[in-house]
């Protein structure tokens, strides 16, 4: 008898168990965000510069850029947009900590105080060259890359170090929007009654890969 009561308790332990895997006890991030977006908003002129003597590039000479970003994000009916966060590495977590890596947090009055389904801001991200996070190549290995190609096609290296050359190189941005039920999100929201959602931008950004002669520009 004892046996057998141990076996029913069992079996019914394992079906609540496998009932709580199969139903979440969260709404996932799709089901109260309707969309997030990071993207470029406005031009900055400006190029990053690569130095270069006889022997190639040698370093970024240039020690901060500013990236002009849009910041969008709007959250399903009933629910309301209370914190932002952009960062220039990937996963990027609002509620995790980011260590030396670079980021911004929006929350509260810069959010709207948890009043808004869609919060839309303009931000230029100014960031020292070291903090920013490249997609493929950062500028020197880019300027390197277009010396070989050159070189490929011909030209000796003195020929291609004689004069600048122009390349693209790519900074890496994430934003990650946490979204709440309307009535926590004035207060009382956090890591577990929220949801989050994040979207990610390639910042297109021209680079000068100095000649061997002339000044070095920063």
């Amino acid at each position: 008898m004892f046996k057998q009561t141990a076996l029913i308790a069992a079996c019914l332990t394992t079906g609540i168990v496998a009932t709580g895997l199969a139903v979440p006890s969260v709404a996932h991030a799709k089901d109260w965000i309707e969309k997030v977006e990071v993207k470029r908003d406005g031009i900055n002129p400006k190029s990053i510069y690569v130095a270069a003597n006889g022997n190639g590039y040698t370093q970024i000479k240039t020690t901060s850029y500013t990236f002009p970003l849009g910041l969008y994000a709007k959250a399903k009916s009933g629910k309301r947009i209370v914190a932002m966060k952009l960062g220039s590495f990937k996963g990027v977590r609002y509620f995790e900590a980011d260590g030396a890596l670079w980021s911004k947090s929006f929350a509260h009055r810069a959010v709207g105080s948890g009043s808004k389904r869609t919060v839309s801001l303009h931000y230029n991200a100014k960031l020292p060259l070291h903090a920013i996070k490249w997609h493929g190549s950062d500028p020197k290995k880019r300027c390197a890359l277009r010396m070989q190609y050159l070189m490929g096609k011909g030209q000796s290296k003195q020929q291609v170090l004689s004069k600048q050359q122009s390349v693209k190189a790519y900074a890496y941005f994430e934003l990650d929007a946490v979204a709440a039920r309307k009535n926590k999100a004035k207060k009382g929201w956090k890591l577990s009654n929220t949801t989050s959602q994040r979207d990610s931008y390639k910042y297109e950004v021209s680079v000068t890969c100095g000649a061997s002669i002339g000044l070095n520009k920063k």
